[in-house]
């Protein structure tokens, strides 16, 4: 019998650590979790070393011991089903060394991992129909039978509007085909019609306790955070107005900056309303944690949304584990010393034990910063805070291999594949999935294509360009977007003139969204996948790509300026910037011997295979133990 709480357990206690077939032992003492290696074939706590002396996942070498030895101004709404949640009683503390764990993690995540629809008749629907996001992979991982750790989820409800009456089943809704980045992904749901967005909408007291029953117990346990100003809770209910206020500061200013794009300076109002709510966001998380969190529980705080979270949390349980995964890309100390709230944000991160980047020198631009504008010293590996020496550590996000090849290689898919084949028979086809936004370097793969064309005479007519857009990656307050979009068109209309024929387009930009189906028809089918983005955290069509060519071997083309580049030391790295030098790689992909081709696929499938998300989850966990234990020794 599975150890997971029942539905009616969990309304008496907080659950306690999951039971396996070793349910008298924690997680960090179970033989069968403590022998599994970072990567298959590789002995534990057998990590890489950076030039700098970084752990990373990869290039393992053998160590001698194994990785495991055996009130603030603004409150989340209360919500009358949190009062009957009682809070587990202490739990036994399990020593490790001086380490004592409760076997519970909680994440931190700005917004629902379900699919969220609220009818008129105020019934709630549950879904989980994402199927490219490492993020909710790991949540759903952390919650599985599969999983040692007993796991919820703490995450705001995200804006809530009314369904339509005559909505589709939740099957028939067709997936974003461009895979969205992280946290940020979980909030599209509620960005599916711009016409069922309401200004007001009052949740019933009833309702609310209808969902946060109904999320509780889910297969991803979860706690809503409620959102609203203090005047707009009643004695009927809660009012929600002007819900995404709640994402401006991260997606206006902090996702942008990330990725290198500076707004221009205004009179500082708007952008003092965006920090408020930033702030209020933060505190709202950190009430929330505080409500359900035991001494030995882990927290996991994830992506920008909430940088501030992990010191607050701090402040108010100083002897809290805390891990800060950052699936963005990290900037130059330069642009961070261009935000306003540059301090306040990287000492928010700073409360925590163990800061996780998706690449080497995202770590360093953070190191830099806190030097720079802190005051801290710091290098590739911590940061000596007033505190404490905090950790960091390159642990790139991994995906659901098993998933993806499942859903990859289902027999409606063999069908869209099938249609794929004949529609392009005779061609070659290279694909490309990313934003429509000057980050994902579109126009720039366009460019190179052309120059390709132009090189290539022999080419001509014989090569498709297959590219397939998504939404941008930050909000499109100044209409760049609208711009760039103009531009990548014109660009495509110009090489079709070109090299095009009335029955041949080199060219083909999709802008609709596809199915699931569609999607992974796409990846298998590519002769060639490129990605030309300029700033990037990570590429999961880059890792589902590699995933789905298992039979077809098809080449990998990646930006360096790519946080995923790094680890794929086997694909074809470009820099977009470098149109003469992406043209040259895409001839080298389109005429690479097939023995070759299975040479590259091969290193890189192992890749994806050794670091999916299971291991990179299991890895985050395992690294924070570690650094808990040095602290303890005094290093």
């Amino acid at each position: 019998m599975s150890g997971k709480p029942s539905a009616a357990h969990r309304h008496l206690d907080r659950p306690a650590v999951q039971r396996r077939s070793e349910s008298h032992l924690p997680p960090h003492e179970s033989e069968s979790i403590t022998s599994i290696p970072v990567t298959p074939g590789i002995s534990q706590g057998t990590y890489g070393e950076c030039p700098s002396g970084i752990r990373t996942l990869r290039k393992a070498q053998p160590e001698s011991q194994g990785y495991f030895s055996r009130q603030s101004s603004f409150n989340s709404v209360e919500s009358p089903f949190s009062a009957r949640i009682p809070l587990r009683s202490t739990p036994s503390q399990h020593q490790h060394g001086d380490v004592a764990l409760s076997g519970t993690v909680l994440s931190a995540t700005f917004t629902l991992p379900q699919l969220l629809r609220y009818r008129k008749e105020g019934k709630w629907e549950l879904d989980h129909t994402y199927h490219c996001s490492p993020h909710l992979d790991s949540l759903a991982y952390l919650s599985s039978e599969e999983s040692p750790w007993d796991h919820t989820v703490i995450a705001w409800t995200g804006e809530i509007n009314y369904a339509p009456d005559d909505a589709s089943p939740p099957h028939q809704e067709p997936q974003s085909s461009i895979p969205d980045s992280t946290t940020t992904s979980l909030g599209r749901h509620v960005q599916a019609d711009d016409k069922l967005t309401t200004k007001d909408i009052l949740i019933t007291n009833g309702s609310k306790v209808a969902l946060e029953e109904k999320l509780y117990n889910d297969r991803i346990r979860t706690l809503p955070v409620w959102l609203a100003d203090e005047r707009d809770v009643t004695d009927d209910g809660i009012k929600l107005k002007r819900q995404s206020r709640w994402r401006r500061y991260a997606e206006h200013d902090l996702c942008a900056l990330f990725h290198y794009k500076q707004h221009p300076p205004t009179d500082g109002s708007k952008a003092g309303v965006r920090w408020d709510d930033y702030c209020r966001v933060n505190e709202a998380f950190a009430d929330r944690i505080c409500e359900v969190y035991k001494p030995g529980d882990i927290v996991v705080v994830h992506d920008h949304y909430l940088m501030l979270l992990p010191d607050l949390l701090r402040q108010r349980r100083p002897g809290m584990y805390i891990v800060f995964s950052l699936e963005l890309p990290f900037p130059t100390s330069e642009l961070v010393r261009c935000l306003h709230r540059r301090e306040q944000i990287l000492k928010g991160i700073l409360g925590s034990d163990l800061i996780c980047f998706q690449a080497f020198h995202y770590a360093q631009h953070f190191a830099n910063s806190c030097t720079r504008i802190l005051g801290y010293a710091a290098n590739s590996r911590w940061v000596e805070s007033p505190r404490a020496r905090v950790h960091m550590s390159v642990l790139p996000s991994g995906i659901n291999i098993s998933k993806i090849t499942s859903l990859a290689f289902a027999r409606s898919v063999d069908k869209k594949y099938a249609e794929l084949s004949k529609l392009y028979k005779g061609y070659k086809v290279i694909i490309g999935c990313d934003p429509m936004d000057r980050f994902g370097g579109v126009e720039k793969k366009l460019q190179a294509f052309e120059r390709f064309l132009d090189r290539n005479p022999s080419w001509r007519q014989k090569v498709v360009l297959l590219q397939i857009t998504g939404p941008s990656t930050a909000e499109d307050e100044d209409g760049d977007n609208i711009v760039y979009a103009r531009k990548v068109n014109d660009l495509a209309s110009s090489i079709n003139e070109e090299y095009g024929s009335l029955d041949f387009t080199p060219v083909q930009i999709h802008t609709q969204k596809l199915s699931q189906d569609e999607y992974f028809a796409l990846l298998r089918f590519g002769d060639v996948a490129i990605n030309t983005c300029v700033r990037e955290g990570m590429s999961t069509t880059s890792l589902e790509y590699i995933a789905c060519q298992r039979d077809g071997h098809g080449p990998l083309i990646i930006s360096e300026f790519s946080g995923t580049a790094s680890s794929l030391e086997e694909a074809i790295r470009i820099n977009p910037w470098d149109v003469g030098q992406v043209a040259d790689q895409i001839k080298n992909a389109l005429t690479m011997a097939p023995e070759k081709r299975k040479r590259m696929h091969k290193a890189l499938y192992r890749h994806v295979v050794e670091e999916n998300v299971e291991l990179c989850v299991s890895s985050v966990l395992q690294r924070l133990v570690k650094v808990l234990r040095l602290r303890e020794a005094g290093q």
